[in-house]
């Protein structure tokens, strides 16, 4: 157990993970807090002063959150903006404790509306943290408040390019915002998201699904196969001929679960209609359609739209318009396509096969330079989950990647 070390790489790769870390900004918050957690003998904790920029800092850095935190917000005057951002860094099963040197209850409710777990008021005492800290008490008050949110995507037929886009959007909120992903390919029989992955399934969805009854923490750990240290990815390899059955509620268990641990939750929907397709939609916040522009696109878009405000939940919903083939005359245009379904279109991508085409026999990123702007869309589309705009993710050249490609195999 280590209160100032335990977050140091050896290797340099990352920051080692803790179950607790906290941050103050004064000297004798620090020690009473060191003091509490020697005596109540927690491992794996990081103690140290700073600033809530330096609490940021760490969460980006880390391999996982911990399990609570404490930041102190003193002499902050813009504490509930400050503590948003530390909010897009966190996942959303983190008890966050904040520590403020203001006796304030309209800033305390403000705080719990974020979802914190509690707020202390200085000076620190070990029996003030012992009350907060200890794992037997819960806050019935905020108790669940904080959740990733969930994103189905559908095609509205084959070859759309649903999973070129779902697969680079999860790459960029983990690589370039810095959120735990959780990627799941409900396509039981092998989708591609693997391959534009480069990574091989460990069929860890279908075990999930025929064994949701033993659903917990570990068992998810043990499924889930990591991309990066906030890429992680649910897939399956059913052999052709054989049914895989899906009890209704069984997808809905699993995204309840995925949820509290990831900051996004994204859905690659195989095909339309039938248990899961049902199930995913009634647990997400939002729906991507992707289509392409045909007249059979257009009319699918009106059909699925009706599907999904029948459903209970009513997810928001969100049309992203692709071109996944060179866009020859014939093509319906951008304008008649909207006119056609009377629905905004959220994004448009370009065409970009070659590019495209590359990134996914190597199972890597689309190369920036000859991308032809479909990183750009990536990056749009990415800002309008956040609320604002997001800068375009860079790549290695193709020869480097090719070179590293080979190498692996």
């Amino acid at each position: 157990m280590s209160t100032g070390s335990f977050l140091k790489s050896k290797s340099g790769a990352g920051m080692k993970p803790a179950d607790f870390i906290a941050v103050v900004t004064d000297k004798q918050s620090e020690d009473v807090i060191k003091s509490y957690v020697t005596d109540q003998v927690m491992p794996h904790t990081h103690v140290q002063m700073g600033s809530l920029e330096d609490m940021v800092r760490i969460l980006q850095e880390v391999e996982r959150s911990p399990s609570r935190l404490i930041v102190d917000i003193s002499g902050s005057t813009m504490a509930v903006s400050e503590l948003a951002r530390l909010a897009e860094v966190c996942e959303p099963s983190v008890k966050v404790i904040v520590v403020g040197d203001r006796n304030d209850v309209g800033l305390y409710r403000n705080l719990l509306q974020l979802g914190i777990h509690d707020y202390l008021v200085k000076p620190l005492t070990s029996e003030l943290l012992n009350r907060t800290l200890d794992t037997s008490r819960t806050n019935a008050a905020t108790e669940g408040l904080r959740t990733g949110k969930v994103i189905s995507f559908i095609g509205t037929r084959g070859g759309t390019g649903v999973t070129s886009i779902a697969v680079n959007l999860a790459r960029y909120l983990a690589d370039v915002t810095h959120r735990r992903i959780a990627y799941v390919d409900l396509q039981p029989y092998g989708g591609t998201a693997n391959v534009m992955l480069g990574l091989t399934t460990n069929n860890g969805l279908s075990d999930l699904l025929q064994n949701i009854h033993r659903l917990d923490p570990q068992f998810i750990d043990r499924t889930l196969v990591a991309k990066s240290n906030r890429l992680f990815v649910l897939s399956s390899e059913v052999a052709y001929g054989t049914d895989l059955e899906v009890r209704t509620g069984a997808i809905k268990q699993l995204v309840a679960a995925l949820k509290h641990h990831f900051h996004y939750v994204l859905l690659d929907l195989p095909g339309r209609g039938g248990t899961i397709m049902n199930d995913a939609i009634d647990n997400s916040k939002l729906v991507y359609l992707v289509a392409d522009r045909s007249v059979h696109s257009a009319r699918e878009v009106m059909r699925l739209r009706r599907y999904t405000e029948s459903r209970p939940n009513e997810p928001d919903l969100a049309l992203l318009l692709n071109n996944p083939v060179d866009p020859v005359q014939g093509r319906v245009s951008t304008e008649d396509f909207k006119a056609a379904v009377s629905m905004s279109i959220l994004q448009e991508f370009p065409f970009d096969g070659k590019a495209l085409a590359q990134a996914e026999n190597l199972g890597e990123l689309v190369v920036e330079k000859g991308s032809a702007g479909f990183l750009d869309a990536i990056a749009q589309l990415a800002g309008s989950l956040s609320g604002r705009k997001e800068k375009v993710i860079s790549a290695p050249r193709f020869g480097d990647r090719l070179r590293n490609a080979i190498r692996r195999r």
